[in-house]
């Protein structure tokens, strides 16, 4: 059934931020949901099937509203927030729009994402140099946050796009700004994944730096690369492989342990017993891409998990904040796996 929606803002420059240069922010929504948006003055017309119309509505509703409340919103913000307006309709209803299936009962920590009144949306963890709002998009994510800041040890183990690096590292940002820490410790095995990058130029740190790419990655997108440059010179940031890290005691410091799935036993047992007075680890996990024979981590849960101050956070593919179609492809792989191992 066709539906015609009117929408109207009472901001001008608010709408204009809202329909992107050249409308392309429109455009994706547009593309993304098969509808036709148009815009005329502080209007905005969507026409199309009525459940793609109500998703789109929401959508736009929900990126004006961040706007007006200061967010910096980019095209990857319009798509993520178009996802999750239909994973939350997908939850309420049994169904995305346009499927006229249902979907069984998902097992896991949540079915939906808080927002708003409810606590996640409002949870800004850090605001980016470009003005953007970190927060936690899902309420695994939500208990990971709140787990770090209340606990001196987090483990988070999770799939690939769950934010497990990215969160780290904006609480860890905050940390530091706020004055909490005095030093930041970004640190993850240097260990080939799969393929044989041969010998590379430069010293020991020019050697190890395309390991570390991911964690410059995180940093860039937060800080920008003058203030990360700057931290690095004065010794406030350190970003540097594993092995640097044997007998050293990291006090008054912010340290996350990244790839942490590819630490043996005895790495694990070192890096954990670096903390100094003062100091506060992440490490993060993906058990469905361990690159060494044996990792330290499973177990740990067992032997760690009854100490005060150390907690273990789950993610799952519900959880993943990237192009929707990476959730689609971390649930085949489990599935594949569980087939192939039984």
């Amino acid at each position: 059934m066709e539906k015609l929606k009117e929408l109207e803002f009472g901001d001008i420059n608010a709408q204009r931020i809202l329909a992107g240069e050249f409308e392309e922010n429109l455009k994706s929504i547009s593309r993304m949901l098969k509808v036709s948006i148009s815009s005329r003055g502080t209007k905005i017309f969507i026409k199309g099937e009525e459940q793609a119309v109500d998703v789109a509505e929401k959508t736009i509703k929900e990126l004006y509203r961040e706007i007006k409340e200061g967010f910096a919103i980019s095209k990857k913000d319009v798509e993520e927030k178009l996802f999750e307006i239909k994973r939350n309709l997908k939850s309420e209803t049994g169904r995305e729009e346009g499927e006229k299936g249902s979907y069984p009962e998902q097992k896991g920590e949540h079915k939906d994402i808080e927002k708003d009144e409810r606590g996640v949306e409002n949870f800004v963890i850090i605001t980016t140099y470009r003005g953007k709002k970190i927060v936690p998009k899902t309420k695994n994510q939500l208990a990971y946050v709140k787990s770090i800041e209340k606990n001196d040890l987090v483990f988070a183990i999770g799939p690939a796009g769950t934010g497990k690096t990215y969160l780290a590292v904006a609480v860890a940002v905050q940390y530091l700004k706020s004055g909490k820490v005095s030093k930041l410790v970004l640190t993850r095995p240097a260990v080939e994944a799969g393929e044989k990058i041969g010998y590379l130029p430069g010293g020991i740190l020019e050697k190890v730096d395309p390991f570390m790419r991911p964690i410059y990655d995180c940093l860039y997108d937060i800080l920008d690369y003058r203030e990360v440059a700057k931290l690095i010179e004065r010794g406030i940031l350190e970003i540097i492989p594993i092995a640097f890290m044997r007998g050293r005691t990291i006090s008054d410091a912010f340290i996350i342990v990244d790839e942490a799935q590819n630490l043996t036993y005895d790495q694990v047992k070192m890096t954990l017993t670096r903390m100094g007075v003062g100091s506060k680890m992440v490490l993060t996990a993906d058990m469905s891409q361990v690159d060494i024979q044996k990792s330290g981590l499973p177990g740990l849960d067992q032997i760690l998990g009854g100490i005060e101050g150390i907690e273990f956070v789950y993610l799952s593919h519900q959880d993943v904040v990237r192009h929707p179609v990476v959730s689609k492809i971390i649930q085949a792989f489990e599935k594949y796996d569980k087939l192939s191992n039984e």
